[in-house]
């Protein structure tokens, strides 16, 4: 027969230990998928094979804006990311790269011969967007 104390224990300490290694593996699961700053590059525009911008994404402040020399075609940051969008082209298939922001991702818009390419963080920024 159960004691009335022994009744009242909700958790038992296995349940507590259970329970705290439960949050533990939780923050280290938040903090490893968390992008760090240094994973978020420099994006560089080029258009007809000559860089005419560049972006530090991790200072850029959210905006939309276009190339002086190309009009049609207009970009969006947003959460230190770039993207292609409301770009005057026949098929659009630029604005469904979506969002880029980590070295290596490339995104191209071939009828305007406009590329964005995000490059480490070292990169020298000259344009940079705020």
């Amino acid at each position: 027969m159960k004691t009335e104390q022994q009744k009242r224990k909700i958790i038992s300490k296995g349940g507590i230990i259970l329970l705290l290694l439960l949050i533990a593996v939780s923050v280290l699961l938040v903090w490893m998928f968390t992008p760090k700053d240094d994973s978020i590059g420099v994006a560089q525009i080029m258009l007809d094979g000559k860089c005419v911008k560049t972006i530090n994404l991790l200072t850029a402040k959210d905006s939309t804006f276009t190339l002086e020399n190309c009009e049609n075609v207009h970009f969006e940051i947003k959460n230190h990311q770039i993207r292609f969008v409301n770009v005057n082209c026949p098929d659009h298939l630029c604005e469904q790269f979506g969002f880029i922001s980590h070295p290596g991702q490339t995104a191209v818009c071939m009828p305007n011969r406009v590329s964005v390419t995000i490059v480490g963080t070292d990169a020298k920024t000259d344009g940079i967007v705020n």
